[in-house]
């Protein structure tokens, strides 16, 4: 991905606001016009008030009455009052651009921001077990403002700066055309310099901004894990490891910025050498009377004035680099490749049964030339059925239940959904309806109401009272100190493991969803609370199919179909009886639990 593709997909979203880009463009045109008569009324004063010329012919026919402009007083308030009027309107005009310019510009990101969210959220999971969380924040937070730095850096200060430069070469050289040529014959030696350094001011600034994600990275996962830091004692090795991002991250800084300031203080020399070079050149014909004073003047005070769009053109050149490296990181992101697809004629769910069938479905985490870790899986749950899966740690359980919700696609074979084919179903069609507790459930920053609510916005208080109570959630809750309104903390650290999960069931039996996912729902409570629950998912349950992964078998002894998993493959399945009767994996593992 090169530099121009990241300023072609740039531009993409700026055409959006081409109407309020073209309003800010003339309105900066216009303000360049002031901007270049600043030095004009001062010729003026110098010429025609303090050494008496007369005004040029196309001024003096503008005043029928000569008197007026006979008067050098006349002429000394006419100037300034021009000088005021063009500082003024100089003043209204920046601001006014500044405010359009930062209110379009912060629309830009936050239309960027949105589209990288939106594809964060298409992405496969198999794509967050490959890239840091860290990183990707620090893509969405601070990358994505490319597109601001674009219009506010480069675009409208490289079209004023050059319109600015065509019109004090214009007026400079109709003054004197060697001096003018002398003047912007800086510009060319400027594009050969940033010739030189544009590749070494482009790959470092690359390796900045990926040390830049690393250390985010590093400083997410440590702020996460603080609990196990701590409890094990690793706080000095943690440090290390922090110096060592902090050094990777401040050397590349440091490289970075190194050849960016030489780039900038070699512009500065250039500009330096050209200015003294005017200003000998223009003192020396000022000396023998090419130029007046007023004329010299006006070529200093754009010497002045000159080397500022010069430098804004530098400068957005510089930045066009630095946005071209932290483009790239938004797009690498936005042009990721979704394995979980959407097919271009998928379907919604309109009347779901939860019927699901798996038929010899194959599956692995990496490519097909590494070991599957589900081979050739087939059954059917009938709708209203309560299928458990059981097996040892590792045996494929969860695979099952993430192919179901189609956070991955199979290697071979179909997963059916209602005799239809989970592929050409619209995954939030899919999603919304089936029911998920993960073994690990994840708590929002949010109130308890609104964790629970979170699968279905639209539940009234009672309902979400009726489900925390299914959950021997309510109990607990009522005791915090604003019961349902309690803020919880970031990541749930202010609640226990079993509360987490609790609240996880609650939020779980109040989705209306025909199909329920309990991935080890249970795992952090204890036994008596363990059998209220499962007393209250006969009553949440009714109608709906329900897979249950659980450790515990006296859990599932109910299940109408109880499926055993060994080593990816389906080994056994029946009801907790007849399993029983068969006596080999089930009865083994049964046994083994009643006897322990």
């Amino acid at each position: 991905m090169n530099q121009l593709y990241v300023f072609k997909r740039l531009l993409q979203y700026v055409s959006k606001y081409k109407s309020k880009l073209l309003l800010i463009a003339v309105l900066g045109l216009i303000g360049v016009v002031f901007e270049v008569a600043k030095p004009l009324p001062i010729k003026f004063v110098i010429d025609n008030v303090l050494s008496g010329h007369p005004l040029p012919h196309f001024l003096s026919n503008l005043f029928s009455d000569t008197s007026f402009i006979e008067n050098k007083k006349n002429l000394l308030y006419a100037s300034v009052g021009i000088m005021l009027f063009i500082a003024l309107f100089s003043f209204v005009f920046s601001l006014v651009i500044f405010n359009l310019t930062v209110g379009m510009a912060q629309r830009l990101v936050f239309d960027l921001m949105i589209d990288f969210f939106a594809k964060l959220q298409r992405l496969s999971l198999s794509f967050y077990s490959k890239n840091k969380v860290g990183d990707l924040l620090q893509r969405m937070s601070g990358d994505v403002f490319v597109v601001y730095f674009l219009v506010a850096q480069i675009i409208l200060p490289a079209l004023t700066s050059l319109v600015c430069l065509g019109g004090m070469f214009y007026i400079m050289s109709r003054i004197d055309l060697l001096l003018a040529v002398v003047a912007f014959s800086v510009v060319p030696v400027l594009a050969i310099v940033l010739g030189f350094f544009a590749k070494p001011m482009n790959d470092t600034t690359t390796v900045q901004y990926k040390t830049q994600g690393s250390f985010s990275a590093f400083l997410q996962q440590s702020l996460s894990s603080m609990k196990i830091i701590q409890a094990f004692g690793r706080e000095s090795f943690m440090h290390q490891k922090l110096k060592k991002h902090a050094e990777e991250f401040g050397n590349a800084f440091i490289v970075a910025n190194r050849v960016s300031m030489t780039y900038n203080q070699m512009s500065v020399l250039i500009t330096g050498i050209a200015s003294a070079t005017l200003v000998t050149l223009g003192a020396l014909r000022g000396l023998n009377g090419t130029l007046s004073v007023g004329d010299l003047f006006i070529f200093l005070g754009y010497l002045t004035a000159l080397f500022g769009p010069v430098n804004s053109l530098t400068t957005a050149i510089g930045a066009a680099i630095a946005i071209g490296a932290r483009g790239k990181r938004v797009f690498d992101i936005l042009d990721s490749e979704e394995v979980v697809k959407e097919n271009p004629h998928a379907i919604d769910i309109k009347y779901p049964k939860g019927e699901i069938e798996f038929r010899n479905v194959t599956f692995g985490y990496g490519n097909a030339l590494q070991l599957p870790v589900l081979k050739n899986i087939s059954f059917k749950v009938l709708p209203g059925q309560v299928v458990a899966l059981v097996g040892a740690t590792g045996a494929g359980k969860t695979s099952i239940i993430s192919l179901l919700s189609r956070f991955y696609d199979p290697w071979k074979g179909s997963i059916l959904f209602d005799g239809v084919d989970i592929a050409d179903i619209k995954l939030h069609s899919l999603r919304e309806n089936v029911s998920l507790v993960l073994q690990e459930p994840f708590i929002f920053p949010m109130t308890i109401v609104e964790n629970i609510a979170f699968g279905n916005p639209e539940a009234s208080f009672e309902d979400i009272v009726e489900a925390a109570k299914g959950a021997q959630a309510h109990d607990f809750i009522s005791k915090l100190p604003n019961g349902y309104e309690t803020l919880i903390s970031e990541q749930g650290s202010s609640l226990s493991g079993g509360e987490k999960q609790r609240i996880a069931i609650a939020r779980a039996f109040l989705k209306k969803a025909p199909v329920l996912i309990l991935d080890e729902p249970t795992s952090a409570v204890d036994s008596l609370t363990e059998s209220k629950i499962f007393e209250a998912l006969s009553h949440f349950s009714k109608g709906k199919t329900v897979f249950l992964i659980s450790h515990r078998l006296s859990t599932i002894k109910h299940a109408d179909q109880i499926i055993t998993i060994k080593e990816g493959q389906v080994v056994e399945r029946g009801t907790h009886q007849s399993l029983l009767d068969e006596n080999k994996v089930y009865a083994g593992l049964y046994k083994y639990q009643h006897i322990t």
